[in-house]
């Protein structure tokens, strides 16, 4: 994995959403690709944020939810379903998480692993010089190489 660079395994399957999407737009999009997340751009394409399904749900949820934790104290679904729909037609940029940890191509598979397995990120968004989103790098596309260098290994 020492050699392995994050261009080697990245996805250039550029699956993200505009700033000004609505979240009703980025639900659908979410749901139809399957992915729990995805990269916020502006109009050049630069990365401002990241938008994942906790965000949306959190977004929908009453303060007091988030320093109980659990839904158990929730007094009514109804609620829930309310307030996603008051939020709907509103900008994603307003519920995307703005500090949006990225990566090169040039970084190591070794330093993108390990800061996945630190801070828990499922897909890493991968820019350029001037945060232009490239691709992704997800935790499976990880495993994948790992496991194809493994049976590589075992072959020899």
């Amino acid at each position: 994995m020492e050699g392995v660079k994050v261009s080697d395994i990245m996805t250039h399957d550029l699956t993200f959403v505009f700033e000004n999407d609505t979240v009703e737009q980025v639900i659908e999009l979410l749901d139809m690709t399957r992915l729990s997340g995805v990269p916020v751009v502006d109009s050049d394409l630069r990365v401002v944020g990241f938008i994942g399904e906790d965000d949306i749900i959190r977004a929908c949820l009453p303060s007091y939810f988030t320093l109980l934790q659990t839904a158990a104290f929730l007094p009514d679904t109804n609620l829930f379903i309310k307030n996603l729909k008051d939020i709907s037609h509103e900008p994603i940029i307003k519920y995307a998480t703005k500090s949006v940890f990225t990566v090169k191509s040039s970084d190591t598979l070794l330093f993108v692993a390990d800061t996945i397995m630190r801070k828990g990120y499922k897909l890493i968004p991968v820019v350029d010089d001037n945060n232009v989103l490239m691709g992704v790098v997800s935790r499976l596309s990880i495993l994948k190489e790992s496991a194809r260098r493994e049976m590589a290994v075992t072959d020899k």
